[in-house]
């Protein structure tokens, strides 16, 4: 099979549907860009979603990471870059994006890890030992992958409970990454904060959320510069579905 020379691109406009109500593009449509541009790449080398299930797998996204230059306005033209970078103590796969403007001017970078899941065991194996092993572009680093997990922070509370509706669920019918994205800037709508100006956010997925699940999602206190929710399982504490960490400038 013939691979891809470069990494994969996808052009983007930023639709109405994509827009909060300032006519920016909310930070979900970033994920969401990025997710269709992975999915691109997956078929352009010969794994995309299909033929992975008919192998028995899928590649899940457990953490990613994304530093925003500038949020664009509805209308305007992106392009989205994507490659798989490395292999991580044959755990995860690690993948990073490069989004720009029209001009070339960068807009966002991000990294993220996946996880290559049997569907047969809903284990996570080995990613070097899936049926569809993805083209390496170890030279190619838009961010650094320090995708650490979170301790929960001082005055944890309650500032919302979602549930899982049929709207919320992607082709594995279980809540989409970029809901969840939504979730946590909800919280944060909640207790005013809409107008600060975004400069960064890390999701960790930690469990995923079936249909009817009811989410508490968790505020704690900030640190200098960032602002943390945990989507907390609503019936059993112990089980945090995600944790965002969202950075602010200035």
């Amino acid at each position: 099979m013939q691979q891809n020379q470069e990494p994969t691109r996808k052009n983007f406009t930023v639709r109405f549907s994509d827009c909060d109500p300032s006519s920016r593009m909310r930070i979900s449509s970033f994920f969401d860009f990025m997710e269709e541009t992975a999915i691109l790449d997956a078929e352009e080398n010969g794994f995309g979603i299909w033929k992975m299930v008919e192998m028995g797998y899928t590649f899940v996204v457990s953490r990613m990471k994304l530093r925003i230059n500038h949020i664009p306005r509805w209308g305007e033209k992106l392009k989205v870059s994507t490659w798989t970078k490395s292999f991580y103590e044959h755990k995860v796969a690690l993948r990073d994006y490069f989004i720009t403007d029209e001009q070339g001017h960068a807009i966002a970078e991000a990294t993220s890890s996946w996880l290559s899941v049997n569907l047969k065991t809903g284990r996570a194996e080995d990613p070097e030992k899936a049926p569809f092993v993805p083209e390496l572009y170890p030279d190619e680093s838009a961010l650094s992958e320090d995708l650490e997990l979170f301790e929960p922070r001082p005055d944890p509370r309650l500032v919302l409970t979602k549930k899982a509706s049929f709207s919320d669920l992607d082709l594995n019918r279980h809540v989409n990454n970029c809901r969840y994205v939504d979730w946590a800037f909800d919280a944060l709508f909640i207790e005013g904060q809409k107008d600060k100006c975004i400069r960064s956010i890390q999701m960790n997925y930690l469990t995923q959320v079936p249909l009817n699940a009811n989410v508490n999602l968790v505020r704690f206190s900030d640190s200098a510069h960032h602002a943390y929710v945990f989507g907390v399982n609503a019936e059993n504490p112990d089980v945090v579905h995600f944790q965002a960490r969202i950075g602010f400038s200035g």
